[in-house]
């Protein structure tokens, strides 16, 4: 079972008002002052109506229930996709799940592989790459922003070569002038475009120039531009 938590108000005694079987072999629990658990069936065979509880009772009882909570709601997370192991923290501080409980669950989904930052990062880019058309930039900053580290992040970019970035992009072009015209502010448009979803400059570079290879001579200016690094 998970660490205790510290307390920021001195719990006093109180009674069990109310107890009542809940789903998946739980017991819910209600105390004098109002407040209410949901603890394990077996960790609840001696509440029983009218006993009246400790201090180190009623905070045993609030461990229990939060470490439940916090499980059950990163089950319910990881239920629809992968996360990182700072969405979950997140989720559970935003629940109010006290510290070391909160850290005590994540690391036991760590033991258990659902908690994996480095598949998580490879899940990522793999969805992202295609579903969005981006590029590793975009997708470095993405992981980021989701608390993975900058070395598993590139392990997991790592095979997001020139090439594939070349098709990406060229497929986003395409889908985004379709049948437009091709000039120079289709050109400059292309590389905002490309540049804003992260490609590499090499990448934006060429798909630039092969683009502006396409405007009709005599209609290209002599002020075409082309991306500059960054």
């Amino acid at each position: 079972m998970v660490a205790g938590a510290s307390r920021d108000i001195h719990l006093m005694p109180e009674t069990i008002v109310e107890r009542k079987p809940r789903p998946r072999d739980r017991v819910w629990i209600r105390l004098s002052g109002g407040r209410f658990f949901a603890v394990p069936e077996a960790a609840a065979a001696a509440c029983v109506l009218g006993a009246v509880l400790s201090n180190d009772d009623i905070a045993n009882l609030e461990r229990l229930d939060q470490y439940l909570r916090a499980r059950d709601k990163a089950l319910r997370l990881f239920a629809v996709r992968s996360r990182s192991r700072k969405e979950i923290d997140t989720a559970l501080r935003t629940m109010g799940i006290a510290d070391a409980i909160r850290q005590g669950v994540i690391a036991e989904l760590e033991e258990q592989g659902l908690v994996d930052d480095a598949r998580f990062a490879r899940e990522l880019v793999s969805v992202r790459k295609d579903t969005r058309r981006v590029g590793p930039h975009r997708l470095r900053a993405d992981l980021s922003k989701l608390g993975v580290n900058r070395a598993v992040a590139d392990r997991a970019l790592s095979s997001y070569g020139t090439d594939e970035q070349e098709t990406q992009a060229r497929a986003l072009v395409e889908r985004t002038l379709r049948s437009g015209v091709v000039d120079e502010k289709a050109v400059r448009r292309v590389v905002a475009l490309l540049k804003r979803k992260g490609f590499d400059y090499s990448v934006v570079n060429r798909v630039a120039y092969e683009l502006a290879r396409k405007i009709p001579r005599g209609a290209q200016g002599e002020d075409t531009e082309f991306p500059e690094e960054w």
